[in-house]
C-alpha cells in the first residue's frame, strides 16, 4: 500500500479538498439525487472553511505518495465535534478513513475532550459502519435541515476517547 502523509490544510488545499469532497459525495450521498452530481461548493467556500479551522480547530488532509490531497477531516475541540470525513472514491478501502479518524480522535483528545461526537445522514449506511466500527454509537438525537432544497435528517454518533 503507498503511504498516506496527514498534515493541516493550509490555503492552497482549498481546490484539492473540494474535488475529494464533491468525488465522494458522488460515490456515497445517491439520497441527494442530481444535487450529488456537481461541485457543491467553490475554491473560496473550501478556503473559508479552511481558515475557520484554525488552532484549537484542525482541518487535516491526507496526501498520497504524488502528494495529491486523497481525503480530509475537521474538528472541532470547543464542543468534541468532528465536523468532516471525507474520501475521494477512488481512493476507499485503503485505510486512509481510518487514519484520518484517528488523527481527528488524537486532535480533540489533545484539547482535553473525553468525548466526541458526530453527525451523519440516516441514509449514509457505509459512514455508519465506519463509525460503528470505530465505537460510535447513536445516542438517539437527530438533526434536521434543509440543503439547496431537501430535507436533511441526521442522526447524531458519539464515542469515549
Amino acid at each position: 500500500m503507498a503511504p498516506i502523509t496527514l498534515r493541516r490544510a493550509v490555503d492552497a488545499d482549498a481546490d484539492a479538498i473540494g474535488r475529494t469532497f464533491d468525488s465522494a459525495v458522488r460515490d456515497q450521498w445517491s439520497y441527494l439525487g442530481e444535487l450529488a452530481q456537481a461541485p457543491m461548493f467553490d475554491a473560496a467556500e473550501w478556503r473559508n472553511e479552511i481558515a475557520s479551522h484554525a488552532a484549537p480547530n484542525a482541518l487535516i488532509v491526507a496526501e498520497d505518495e504524488r502528494g495529491e490531497v486523497v481525503g480530509f477531516t475537521a474538528v472541532h475541540p470547543d464542543d468534541g465535534e468532528m465536523y468532516l470525513l471525507f474520501v475521494a472514491a477512488e481512493h476507499t478501502c485503503r485505510g486512509i478513513g481510518h487514519r484520518l479518524l484517528d488523527a481527528a480522535h488524537d486532535a480533540l483528545r489533545m484539547h482535553g475532550c473525553s468525548e466526541a461526537f458526530l453527525y451523519t445522514h440516516g441514509d449514509n449506511r457505509r459512514a455508519q459502519a465506519v463509525y460503528a466500527a470505530a465505537g460510535y454509537y447513536p445516542d438517539g438525537s437527530v438533526r434536521e435541515s434543509e440543503f439547496r432544497g431537501i430535507a436533511i435528517r441526521e442522526v447524531r454518533l458519539v464515542k469515549q476517547l
